[in-house]
């Protein structure tokens, strides 16, 4: 008889992953990818509603879900989810960092108010929720932190001062971690995405002049669906990726190298 040999690189049964803000868009599509990949799925939502409705929907796909609620700029809430998390599952092996918000205007037309909101949260938030992932992906010298940036950190467009600067700091935040906790078995990188078919950017995409656009700038001529951002997390998640650590992967069709 002849033995099957069977890939294991993207089997993620035994794993435990949390995908912030995965109630919808993009972090819906990769919290569904990790748990059709194996993995036990943790969603989060800013409310509860959101959240069990999110991870209901999962399960009704016979995939294995929990979910958790808190705001992100909650550290106590925050604390206390990782708590739920450790007492609940006693592990934590896949982080995806998702979750953030975007004001597209002028720095002439953001208040202090609001600049310093969209820093905390894009920032400090996802700065928090690293160290407190960290601290139980220690328990087994295993982790993958895996940060959703943006090309926006790299090319800015007029009249969207604020949220390039956020995400160019969290490439930077992607490869402090990288080096601070490669040695303890946990690798961190991200993934920077293009201009996907989500829900926030519909207004967008049924705009007569962007649709031009993106057929002149995109090589592909076309929006990202929001399911491909799922196959190159499960790379970056698997043991595909060990060696990989500190990289900043652009999604987006070959648009940011395209003049």
């Amino acid at each position: 008889m002849t033995e099957t040999c069977q890939n294991t690189l993207f089997d993620f049964r035994n794993q435990v992953a949390f995908v912030t803000g995965s109630t919808r868009g993009l972090g819906y599509e990769i919290a569904q990818g990790l748990a059709q990949a194996g993995a036990k799925v943790i969603v989060h939502g800013r409310d509860e509603c959101s959240a069990q409705a999110a991870s209901r929907k999962l399960e009704a796909l016979g995939l294995a879900t929990d979910w958790v609620a808190f705001d992100l700029d909650d550290r106590e809430a925050c604390q206390r989810a990782f708590e739920q998390i450790r007492d609940s599952h006693q592990r934590l092996d896949i982080l995806v960092n998702n979750a953030s918000i975007r004001m597209r205007r002028r720095l002439q037309d953001i208040d202090a108010m609001e600049l310093e909101a969209i820093t905390r949260t894009n920032i400090l938030s996802t700065i928090e929720i690293s160290r407190a992932a960290v601290s139980l992906m220690k328990l087994n010298h295993y982790g993958r932190i895996i940060t959703i940036s943006s090309i926006a950190g790299q090319i800015v467009r007029f009249g969207d001062f604020i949220y390039p600067v956020t995400k160019q700091a969290l490439n930077t935040v992607t490869r402090s971690l990288a080096v601070e906790f490669g040695r303890d078995g946990i690798l961190s990188n991200a993934i920077a995405p293009g201009t996907f078919a989500t829900q926030f950017n519909q207004a967008l995409i049924e705009n007569p002049d962007n649709i031009a656009k993106m057929q002149e700038r995109n090589p592909l001529q076309r929006w990202g669906n929001p399911v491909e951002i799922v196959g190159p997390v499960l790379f970056l998640a698997s043991a595909a990726a060990s060696y990989v650590n500190g990289q900043v992967l652009a999604v987006d069709g070959g648009f940011s190298i395209s003049f």
